[in-house]
Formats: C-alpha cells, sequence, structure tokens
C-alpha cells in the first residue's frame, strides 16, 4: 500500500498500456455488435426458410358490448371466396377490413358507411332451428349458408395487428394458397355452400373410444373436412409491455369478446367452447382474462389456450416494473388455482430465432414445444430453420400452421369426448412427436444452443445474442450498473490515489481517461464472473443451488462482457461527452449561483427546494394548455381522471430538467455521475408510468380505478426521492461555493475542512455503497418487480453523503473556523510585535 492510503501509482507506460487495451476491446465489442445487428442478426433472425400461407382476407367487425369504444375491436375472418359471409359484405361497407385497408389510416379513410355487425344479424351463421332453441333470439336473421365451423378467437401481442390472423383463418378454411390444385378449390367451396365434407371436430364417431391410435385413425380421417372460424382481437397495436394497464385492459375485452362469441355462437351448453390462440403478450391478456372471470372456464367456454412464441415466464424487453409484477402475481396464481387446471395450455415457441422472446422463457405449465420440432425443417434448404423460426414468422409459417390447426382438431375432438386435460396434451404429444417422447422441453432447448455453438461458432453466436432486441432492459441496469460500480465502489476504492499524480503531470483528461479505461476492463470483467458463479452448480449438504435466471443460463460469457462493455461505454459517453456539452450550455443560459447565506444542511436545502419548485408552474401550464388542445374536450381539465397524470408529468419533466441542466458545481466530474444514475434509474422506474399517464390525458378511460395510486405510487418511490437526491447535491454545492468564498476572503489554506465531514462516515458510506452495488451486480440479468427500488436507495444513500459532507460547512462550523482563523491572526500578530 501507498503512504496515503491507496494503492501504488502506476507508471507512465503501464498507464498508457491500460487505456490502449482498454480502447481496443471497446472497438471490438462495437465490432461485435456491428457485426451482429448488420451480418449475422439480419441472417439468423430473419430467414425466408417458411412457406408462405396466402388467403383473400375480409375481416367483418362486430359489436361488443364494452367500455371502450373506438379502441378495441373484434373482427371475423372471412375468406373472398367464401359463400356463407359475402352477404355480409355490403352490411358492413367500408368498416371492412381487407387486403387494400392494410396500408390505409383509419382516420384517412374517406366516405365512411356500413355497420358493425350485431347478434341478430346471424355473423356466426346459425341455422334457424339453433335459432329457435332461444326464444330471445326469434328475431335473428337467416342466412343463405348456416354452416359454421370451430370458433377460435385469435389474440395478439405486443404492437400486435388483427390481420396477423389472417393465415391461421386460411388454415380454418383450408385456402392456404397455391398448395391446393384447382379441383381441391372447387371442393372447398362446395363443402361451404351446401355444408356436406366439412364439420366443427364435434360428434364424430369414436369407433376406438379414448385410445391414441383411435384418435390418431379419427385425425387422418376427419382433419382434412374440419373448418375454423377463426376471429380476431384489433387493439390498434397496442403495446401491451410498456405498462401494465394495458394488459388489464386487454384482458378485461378479451372476456367481453369472449361472451360475445359464447352468446352469437349459442356455445352455452357446447361441449368444446372457445379454442384461443395467443400470440407472444397475448397469452397474458388470457390469462389475465380467465384469471378474474374464472366463470370462463367454470362453463366450459374456454378449455383449450395455445400460446404461439409467448414468454410465459416473464417479458424479457418489459422495462416497467409494474409488468414484472403482474406476470409474477399471473404466474404465481396460475400454478395455485384449480380452475386454470381445467384448461389444456399449449405452448409453441420460436426457438432461437425468435429475436424477441428466448426459448427458455416459453415453458408453459402444460406442455411446451420448440417450433422446429413441430414441421419438418429438412424440406427447406435453410441451415438457420433447425433452429426455429422468427417472432412474425410463427403466425403464417405454412408448415407449423398445419400442424396447429391439426392440434386444434385434435383438442376438439378430445374435449367433446369428454377427456380431462391431462389426457388430452397427452395424445398432443403423442401425435406432434409420433414417438415415445421423453426428452424434457428444458432439455431440448439445451441441444439446440449446443447445435447452434456447432454449428455458428462461438465467436457468431455473440454476435447473434448481441443483436437480439430483449436485451435493451438488460442495457439500462448494465448502464446503472456500471455508474454505481464505477463511482461508488471502483473510483473511492482503487482509482482515486493512484491517479492522482498524473492531473498536475498530464491533465485532468489523463486522469478521467485512465480511470474510465480501468472500469471499461474491470466492470465488465467483475460482472462476467459473477454471471459464471450464477450459472455453477454448488453441491453441499446434499442440496444443489443454481442461482442463474431462465434465459441467462444460455447466454454466453463473451455476450455478458460484451453487453456490460457496451452499457459502459453509453455511461460514460452520458457523463463526458453529452453531460461535458450540456454543461456548457448551461453555463451560458443560466447565470452564475449567487452566494447564498450560511445555514445548516436542512435549511439549505429547503431553501435550494424552494427556489427550484418556482420552475414548476412554467412546465405545468404548457403541459396542461398543450393537453387541453391535443385532446379537443372543453372539459378535460376537470375530469379526475386527468388531474393526477398532469401533475405527475409535470413533476417528471421538473425533475428531468433539474438533473439535465445545471449552470455550476464546485466537483462537476462528480455531480455529472451521480445525476446519471439517477436519469437513467428514473427513466427505467417511470418510463412505463409515462406513457400511461400520457394515455390518461388524451382522455382514455380506464377501467381500473387504480390509476390514482398509481400515480402516487410512482411519485413516492421514484420521482421524490430522485428530486430529494438533486436538491441534496446542489445544497453541497452551495454549501461548498461558500466555503470557497470564506477562504478567498479570509485567504486561509485550512482544506482540511472539505474533508471532515466525510472522514467521519467513510466508512459507514463505502460499506452501504458496496452492499448496494453487489446486491444490484448479481440480480442485473434478473427480471421481476424489485427492479426499481435502487432508485430510493440510492437517492437516500446520495442525500446521506451530501449531509455528511456538509457537516463541516454549517453557519455554526463556519463561525468557528472564523474564531480560530481570527486567533491565529492575533497571535501572530503579537508575536511580530514581540519581535520587534
Amino acid at each position: 500500500m501507498a503512504p496515503d492510503g491507496g494503492v501504488y501509482p502506476l507508471k507512465g507506460k503501464a498507464a498508457a498500456g491500460i487505456i490502449l487495451i482498454a480502447t481496443l476491446s471497446c472497438l471490438s465489442s462495437l465490432a461485435f455488435l456491428l457485426w451482429g445487428l448488420i451480418i449475422e442478426g439480419p441472417n439468423f433472425y430473419n430467414g425466408q426458410e417458411c412457406k408462405m400461407t396466402y388467403s383473400r382476407f375480409q375481416f367483418l367487425p362486430l359489436h361488443v358490448p364494452t367500455d371502450h369504444p373506438n379502441r378495441y375491436r373484434l373482427l371475423k375472418f372471412t375468406d373472398g371466396r367464401d359463400p356463407r359471409h359475402q352477404h355480409f359484405y355490403p352490411i358492413s361497407g367500408s368498416l371492412l377490413e381487407g387486403y387494400e385497408t392494410q396500408n390505409t389510416k383509419k382516420s384517412n379513410r374517406n366516405n365512411i358507411n356500413g355497420r358493425l355487425l350485431e347478434l341478430h344479424d346471424n355473423w356466426c351463421l346459425l341455422p334457424r332451428e339453433e335459432i329457435d332453441k332461444n326464444t330471445s333470439h326469434s328475431e335473428w336473421s337467416d342466412v343463405p349458408y348456416p354452416h359454421r365451423g370451430h370458433p377460435v378467437l385469435y389474440v395478439p401481442g405486443h404492437w400486435g395487428s388483427f390481420s396477423q390472423s389472417r393465415s391461421l383463418g386460411a388454415h380454418g378454411t383450408r385456402w392456404t394458397g397455391p398448395y391446393n390444385d384447382a379441383k381441391t378449390h372447387q371442393k372447398i367451396f362446395e363443402s361451404l355452400r351446401s355444408g356436406k365434407g366439412m364439420h366443427d371436430g364435434t360428434q364424430l364417431f369414436f369407433k376406438y373410444h379414448n385410445s391414441t391410435d383411435g384418435i390418431e385413425v379419427l385425425k387422418s380421417q376427419y382433419q382434412d373436412d374440419f373448418v375454423m372460424d377463426v376471429f380476431a382481437l384489433d387493439f390498434g397495436e397496442e403495446g401491451a409491455a410498456l405498462h401494465s394497464s394495458k394488459i388489464l385492459n386487454q384482458a378485461d375485452f378479451v372476456t367481453r369478446a369472449i361472451e360475445t362469441l359464447v352468446e352469437g355462437c349459442h356455445l352455452g351448453d357446447s361441449q368444446t367452447g372457445i379454442t384461443i390462440v395467443a400470440h407472444s403478450l397475448g397469452a397474458f391478456a388470457v390469462s389475465a382474462s380467465l384469471d378474474m372471470n374464472p366463470h370462463l372456464i367454470s362453463k366450459g367456454w374456454v378449455q383449450n389456450v395455445i400460446n404461439l412464441a409467448s414468454p410465459l415466464q416473464a417479458i424479457p424487453y418489459a422495462v416497467d416494473s409494474g409488468v414484472h409484477k403482474l406476470v409474477q402475481n399471473l404466474n404465481e396464481r396460475d400454478s395455485s388455482t384449480a380452475a386454470k387446471r381445467n384448461v389444456a395450455t399449449i405452448s409453441v415457441s420460436g426457438g432461437l430465432r425468435d429475436e424477441l422472446i428466448p426459448p427458455t422463457l416459453s415453458e408453459g405449465p402444460s406442455a411446451s414445444f420448440l417450433a422446429n420440432l413441430m414441421h419438418d425443417t429438412n424440406a427447406t434448404t435453410s441451415s438457420n430453420s433447425k433452429f426455429g423460426m422468427d417472432h412474425r414468422c410463427i403466425v403464417w409459417c405454412y408448415d407449423l400452421l398445419t400442424q396447429i390447426r391439426g392440434v386444434i382438431f385434435v383438442l376438439t375432438m378430445t374435449t367433446d369426448r369428454g377427456m380431462n386435460p391431462s389426457e388430452r396434451l397427452n395424445i398432443v404429444r403423442r401425435i406432434l412427436h409420433q414417438t415415445n417422447h421423453t426428452t424434457t422441453f428444458k432439455e431440448e432447448v439445451k441441444t439446440l444452443h449446443e447445435r447452434a455453438l456447432d454449428v455458428k461458432g462461438y465467436a457468431a453466436l455473440v454476435s447473434i445474442q448481441i443483436a437480439a432486441p430483449y436485451y435493451l432492459n438488460y442495457l439500462l441496469k448494465l448502464c446503472i450498473l456500471v455508474g454505481l460500480a464505477h463511482s461508488h465502489l471502483l473510483r473511492p476504492l482503487f482509482l482515486q490515489h493512484p491517479i492522482k499524480q498524473y492531473e498536475q503531470q498530464k491533465g485532468s483528461m489523463f486522469k478521467a481517461g485512465l480511470a474510465v479505461s480501468i472500469s471499461l476492463l474491470a466492470i465488465p470483467s467483475i460482472v462476467t464472473t459473477s454471471s459464471l458463479l450464477r450459472r455453477s452448480e454448488f453441491h453441499f449438504f446434499g442440496w444443489s443451488l443454481r442461482q442463474c435466471y431462465m434465459h441467462e443460463c444460455e447466454l454466453l460469457l463473451g455476450t455478458t462482457f460484451v453487453l456490460t462493455q457496451l452499457a459502459a461505454l453509453v455511461y460514460f459517453i452520458i457523463v463526458y461527452g453529452v453531460g461535458f456539452v450540456i454543461d456548457k450550455i448551461s453555463r451560458k443560459i443560466f447565470s452564475s449561483q449567487r452566494q447564498q447565506l450560511s445555514r445548516t444542511f436542512g435549511t439549505m436545502m429547503c431553501y435550494m427546494s424552494m427556489q427550484s419548485l418556482r420552475l414548476y408552474p412554467i412546465t405545468c401550464l404548457p403541459l396542461a394548455v398543450g393537453l387541453f388542445v391535443f385532446a379537443g374536450e372543453t372539459d378535460v381539465m376537470f375530469v379526475s381522471t386527468t388531474i393526477a397524470p398532469i401533475v405527475f408529468v409535470s413533476l417528471e419533466i421538473l425533475v428531468l430538467l433539474k438533473l439535465i441542466f445545471k449552470p455550476t458545481a464546485t466537483n462537476i466530474e462528480e455531480r455529472r455521475m451521480t445525476f446519471a444514475i439517477i436519469l437513467i434509474s428514473l427513466i427505467k422506474a417511470t418510463y412505463g408510468k409515462l406513457i400511461y399517464a400520457v394515455a390518461m390525458m388524451k382522455g382514455i378511460r380506464d377501467d381500473n380505478k387504480w390509476y390514482n395510486n398509481e400515480m402516487l405510487g410512482s411519485f413516492t418511490s421514484s420521482l421524490l426521492p430522485a428530486f430529494l437526491a438533486i436538491m441534496a447535491v446542489e445544497t453541497h454545492d452551495a454549501m461548498t461555493q461558500n466555503m470557497l468564498h470564506w477562504k478567498r476572503r479570509t485567504k486561509s489554506d485550512f482544506d482540511a475542512v472539505a474533508v471532515i465531514g466525510l472522514n467521519k462516515a467513510h466508512r459507514f458510506f463505502l460499506f452501504s455503497n458496496t452492499f448496494l452495488v453487489t446486491w444490484y451486480m448479481w440480480n442485473v440479468f434478473v427480471n421481476y418487480a424489485g427492479d426499481d427500488i435502487v432508485l430510493p436507495l440510492y437517492s437516500i444513500i446520495t442525500v446521506a453523503m451530501s449531509y455528511w459532507k456538509c457537516y463541516p460547512l454549517s453557519a455554526d462550523a463556519m463561525n468557528i473556523y472564523s474564531a480560530i482563523f481570527d486567533d491565529d491572526l492575533s497571535l501572530h500578530s503579537e508575536s511580530k510585535d514581540k519581535d520587534e
């Protein structure tokens, strides 16, 4: 150890070598990123190995009794060649959704005519004898060809569209494109018109009772004539992962849609009910709907659910902690609620080629399958097809949807026969694998990773993993981790003393460059080591412990290192690049901070807070006026659902302005680091809440009456701690400037004053910061609701550290220093008089 308590200073060549190695390492990480984004990623994730499913789709809009006007819709897929629905087209008019309307925004469509189809229009194609069973429906219209198929409801996911169901709908009508000859087309037309040669999967003759062999025989005999009527939900391509309220609102509409289908198709006494096919995050809307409305299961309306590329374990790219909490609660209730055990749930993962959902997260509680194992991948020349299919391909791939259609048929037959979910799923497993399959889903995923590593190579697979968009949330968390580790762990422990010599010899820029270089190498290495420890198995006292979180176990260590180093680059660009430019601009725009009267830390902080709150009307008033103009409602400012969002968003703008613009500071580098950590943490913690607040401000009404609690909770856990931390730092700046003014006035060299307060609690803050960094590093790849707790914890530590730094700078302390200094002057004067 060096005499001053730090480690021995680095020699000049060693320091230059560290900077060179860090530079080369960062360039390599950037090269991996560009390689993945430009070459390997697009080639791997966006292949064209699947045959396209074609149709002449026309979607009929249906009326659903709901409290979501003009937001969500229920539509029925039809093929333009299907004679059963052609008489509905004039009724729907321009509300009909077809190929020609997909590229035209609804707001730009002129001459809107037509209406939504009502229940009395008999859009489910019920025959007259079926209608007459319910006397209240006697006024329902007759249809020319009353031959309905098995109802299937498609639920889209995050930013998903109802039009994604057109391929599933094509398989429902059996018009799937150029894979059938003209004679087959004519047979399909005649069967739909006459009702002969088509069925909905119910009341089939069971020669072999419930045996698997009997089901396979029935499947081969009757599957070609199986018809599905596909209905689709339109959520307006809403981002369900942005905030939990969106999933809950979608879940409420799923319930209304199911009840509408049950009434419209007379499924109240049906043995099979409705089969739901959910894509991506649509699975959580379905799960929440079934959880909040158990009668959907108890009455037999929903008995079979198929999830395509759904992250059933966790949503990797979701930033809002409320989304993670909702998913966690739904998964816990799924495992404990007996009602959901009466639903046969099948999960199909896109495999490694799904750029949004890792296959490990798609494992469901019942039956899970990899898409590449469900269809013949040897029929294509693409080597990537053996690793699955991308996130959108899974809803239109012809070969896969052929298997999905067969699964729906088997589920419908076995449900109609009265088999329980476990029996139905066992038959599905047998049919899909055609053998006595004993390999678990986790083992299949592990084998897939090993095959990809052998085929692609380590370096190429690292670039492929980096190109996946679902690591964006991890990059945010890694940026926070880098800031914490650099400014509160490495810098005070190892970097402050060894590089102090370079500030006088080669300038502060070289000092900062050396500190950044050490962190760019050390922090990724530490995080990679932590990840290695988490995925290692520890055995003690008969227990086997492995802490890696789901898909973290399949993340290559090289990917972990590169991701951490890229996050470190982003953080240091914010601190030393963007922050430097903003500081220069702030000094020109804002006047220098005036000297404040000497006060205690508490009174000074209250004074600084009141000064900052003067900006609030400047941010709140324009926001309110903009809302008034944008929403176009004269009473919008007086609606209770808009008051809380207005206050919340305006406070968020105030805090962001205080974080970004600051005219002066005594320790500008330290302040940039602190504010960068708070800024990134605040964005992560309030990102979803801001989107939710803006949606409320636009006049979108929320059925869930907890919006005020949502805003209040985010304010107390995020905005208020961040604001107090900013005020604490500014208070320290102001009191330090008072100290500097006193030194200039008295011409004192009393430098020890500035560090007295910090030295008193140095060990405590070092321990607390080390604990915070270690805990956050250990859980950096974990998605859970407690992610955002780092912001209030760090804010508390910042306020406490600022207080201890300001303790020797208070008015009482300054008076004591002045008295000591005056006594020293008088003593010096007396001794000088005696000498004379």
